[in-house]
């Protein structure tokens, strides 16, 4: 069941000025409520972006318009200052021969996806060099003064995502280097030989994915990182994205129905009816569904720790590591 205030800002977000009060009661609106919906998706500057361009200001107090045209003001402000740190980032890693492609809301922010950058909130500037240039880049940064820098993994197997975020005590936004694009167990699932056809092409100073890519991506982070196959959840930013992206090409039946990850994101946001999309599961799918999901997850959880098993026996550092922890447990149990 969705409420009328999340119902309205799905109108405000997805629908034409006309359609925005349709089954809405604005009398019985709470408007503390719908900011903090628009706030827990990270949705408070394209509420406003959205009720300034499509005129709807009148229908909100206007201590309300106030408060979230300040929040899209300090957001435009602060993207403003990631783009240009984000060209000045792009032009040192150019500068040493590091090639990398901008990922996630950075890329969105760089391809011009948005119609104004103040709409959408980002938290670190994100992107995605090659496994070769790891030890390069390591030690580019810490040579320019960045902190918080990349901890060696005891998990020599399973090779992380992305490193830690790290900040430069003269910039403002941090950054976040990744050598994958999924965790550990799932980076068969999305094809990355379009990425890496890019790596290969002439190095230029800013590079970002195509809008398919950006849209599968931008599908299997909240499916798979943010694990919202195993417990349902959506978030409004991530379809945001998907309908500023605009990726007809991708948005049929069959491209929806050819992986469990993406039905289910689609099956997820159905109940808002924001996509032309005639997708529906019964029973019997979900269930067969719901099994392979756990099925999935199990072999993942059993490999792993197969793996950080074996490690015990091969890993000096790991080993002492995990003695370490059990003398420390022992300690504080016995004190």
């Amino acid at each position: 069941m969705v409420c009328v205030e999340e119902k309205l800002l799905v109108n405000i977000l997805y629908r034409a000025e006309s359609e925005v009060l349709k089954d809405i009661d604005i009398s019985h609106l709470n408007f503390e409520k719908l900011i903090k919906i628009a706030s827990a998706h990270l949705m408070l500057p394209a509420l406003f972006f959205n009720i300034h361009k499509k005129n709807l200001s009148y229908l909100f107090p206007e201590d309300f318009v106030d408060y979230t045209k300040n929040i899209y003001s300090i957001n435009k402000a602060r993207n403003e200052v990631l783009i240009s740190e984000a060209k000045e980032l792009s032009q040192l890693l150019h500068k040493n021969n590091i090639n990398h492609i901008f990922l996630k809301g950075s890329a969105l922010i760089l391809s011009d996806v948005f119609e104004d950058i103040g709409e959408r909130m980002i938290g670190d500037i994100d992107f995605i060099v090659q496994d070769k240039d790891k030890e390069k880049i390591k030690n580019l940064l810490y040579n320019k003064n960045y902190y918080g820098l990349f901890p060696d993994s005891l998990f020599t197997f399973f090779k992380p995502r992305h490193f830690p975020r790290i900040v430069q005590k003269n910039k403002t936004i941090a950054i976040e280097p990744h050598t994958e694009l999924l965790s550990p167990g799932y980076r068969c699932v999305i094809n990355s030989k379009e990425l890496i056809n890019d790596f290969k092409d002439e190095a230029k100073s800013i590079k970002t994915p195509s809008k398919s890519f950006l849209f599968d991506h931008c599908i299997y982070n909240l499916q798979i990182n943010d694990r919202g196959l195993y417990n349902s959840n959506y978030s409004h930013r991530s379809i945001y994205d998907i309908f500023k992206i605009n990726c007809k090409n991708r948005l049929d039946i069959k491209n929806i129905k050819k992986d469990i990850y993406t039905k289910h994101y689609f099956l997820t946001i159905n109940k808002f009816e924001i996509f032309d999309i005639n997708i529906t599961s019964t029973l019997l799918n979900s269930y067969f569904d719901k099994l392979i999901m756990v099925g999935r997850n199990i072999l993942r959880k059993i490999y792993i720790r197969s793996i950080q098993i074996f490690e015990l026996f091969v890993n000096y550092n790991y080993r002492k590591y995990a003695l370490n922890k059990i003398i420390n447990f022992s300690n504080k149990k016995t004190s």
